[in-house]
């Protein structure tokens, strides 16, 4: 009888710390992942991705306010679609708009863990010490907690950007009710997997930091 009552209570404890868990990861699961730390830099680095062009307006409003006087958009060049690459474009674009102020790094990788080879590469001649990454709010945490293992040669700072999610009544993700739409829902549970990967494997990886 004692065995079946302290089983049951610890069952009991069990799910009170599962509830409180999954009470936690549901209001709190998307501020988690966001990390505000804006301060003025000799670079705006723009990272590659996102779903529209929020990243690159937000960093063109912060070099506007004196966060830096640079941007370095980051954009891929390892696909092609029509015979030409989100770099391309990104180029035509900045032409197009008579933008004298950002420069292009054409990635060749996929993954924010590879962007940082690219960025080394692109960083390298602008002689710089100090760089404020631009990328969306969900991003935030694991971009910088990435680029500073992996680049620790450079001061870095972090500034995220609103990106809507969907087509009708785009939804923002700065608000901690994530779970209740199915394509926030999505965005947030792929993120918190890819934060995992990185601090529980590609962050030992050897060989760990990136020369430039």
């Amino acid at each position: 009888m004692r065995l079946v009552r302290a089983f049951l209570i610890v069952t009991g404890v069990v799910l009170v710390v599962l509830a409180i868990a999954v009470g936690l990861a549901m209001t709190r699961g998307a501020s988690f992942l966001r990390v505000n730390s804006p301060h003025h830099a000799d670079v705006i680095l723009i990272l590659g991705g996102g779903m529209d062009d929020s990243r690159y307006y937000r960093a063109v409003q912060l070099m506007k306010a004196g966060y830096g006087n640079q941007i370095v958009f980051d954009a891929e060049a390892f696909f092609t679609k029509y015979a030409r690459t989100n770099a391309d474009l990104a180029k035509e674009f900045l032409q197009r708009i008579h933008d004298q102020h950002t420069i292009v790094c054409p990635l060749q990788n996929d993954s924010t863990y590879g962007e940082t080879e690219d960025v080394a590469r692109c960083l390298a001649p602008l002689k710089i010490s100090s760089v404020l990454i631009v990328t969306s709010d969900y991003h935030t945490r694991r971009a910088l907690s990435i680029f500073k293992a992996r680049l620790p040669k450079y001061q870095w700072y972090i500034l995220g950007a609103y990106a809507p999610l969907g087509k009708q009544a785009p939804v923002k993700l700065t608000a901690d009710d994530w779970w209740k739409t199915r394509a926030w829902a999505k965005t947030i549970l792929d993120e918190w997997e890819k934060l995992l990967w990185w601090e529980l494997v590609d962050r030992w990886r050897p060989h760990l930091v990136v020369q430039s």
